[in-house]
């Protein structure tokens, strides 16, 4: 009996391990994070992971490395405390966003660059935007051989940036020499002390820093009288650009930098020069 009796404990023994390691399996958290270390170099918005509502989208940008090449990449974005909606606004959630295999076909070590509209069917120009407060994006990489990697990191949407005007309805006719801006910022407890203006274009000429078709910029810092030591500025600015710029699209990014933040808040608006 005594043989017998054994063998029937270690059956029952070998069950209750296998239930055990079943509901091990179980319990795991499929929202766990795996290799972060593989990503480096995050900007959601800016470094601060600061994004201002008045955007058209969101700009994302980070390296990668892998052991195998980058077959997909998916976005997840939800609401995490986020204040309740006004008219125009959404608690922002995006599912399984396939980001395009252009950004990282066939790459081991991926720098990518991609930004997420807020409003897809209206792109440059949205209709809705997501509400103030903070959300999450999660980054899943998948590489050859099926293994994924993620990362969660959660960014803010501010309302920083209001009553923004650039040309007219965001577009100036070519041969023009100067480009109208004005825009309010609400620096909240801090003040600002600095705005600078980067306008990004298609390079044109020959001989520049940039060879012809890549994109190239044009810095400028603001007067301090227009805004410094103000929490609540109006700034109207009129900047010089050349005549000779072709007919096609543009980007003017304002930087603005508060007193005590280590990072100027970016806001990236579109422009068209017209015929």
């Amino acid at each position: 009996m005594k043989p017998k009796f054994k063998f029937l404990a270690l059956i029952v023994f070998l069950g209750l391990s296998l239930q055990s390691c079943s509901s091990d399996d179980n319990n795991i958290d499929e929202n766990v994070d795996l290799n972060q270390e593989k990503f480096e170099n995050i900007e959601i918005g800016n470094t601060d992971f600061k994004v201002p509502q008045f955007n058209p989208d969101l700009h994302t940008q980070f390296d990668y490395t892998g052991e195998r090449k980058v077959t997909k990449i998916y976005y997840d974005i939800n609401p995490v405390n986020v204040e309740e909606p006004n008219t125009g606004e959404v608690k922002w959630q995006v599912s399984n966003h396939l980001v395009d295999e252009d950004y990282y076909a066939g790459q081991l070590n991926s720098h990518i660059h991609y930004h997420v509209f807020f409003d897809p069917e209206n792109e440059l120009f949205p209709k809705v935007r997501p509400a103030k407060g903070v959300y999450s994006l999660k980054i899943t990489i998948v590489e050859e051989d099926n293994s994924t990697s993620s990362i969660t990191k959660q960014f803010e949407i501010v309302k920083k940036f209001s009553e923004v005007k650039l040309g007219n309805n965001n577009q100036v006719e070519y041969g023009s020499d100067e480009l109208h801006t004005e825009f309010e910022f609400d620096a909240g407890a801090n003040t600002v002390s600095e705005v600078k203006y980067e306008l990004w274009f298609e390079e044109w000429r020959e001989g520049q820093n940039v060879a012809v078709g890549d994109w190239d910029t044009i810095v400028i810092v603001l007067p301090k009288s227009l805004y410094e030591n103000q929490n609540k500025p109006h700034v109207h600015y009129h900047m010089d650009v050349d005549t000779e710029l072709p007919v096609g699209d543009y980007w003017l990014n304002i930087y603005v930098k508060e007193s005590g933040e280590n990072e100027a808040v970016k806001l990236s608006i579109p422009l068209s020069i017209i015929n």
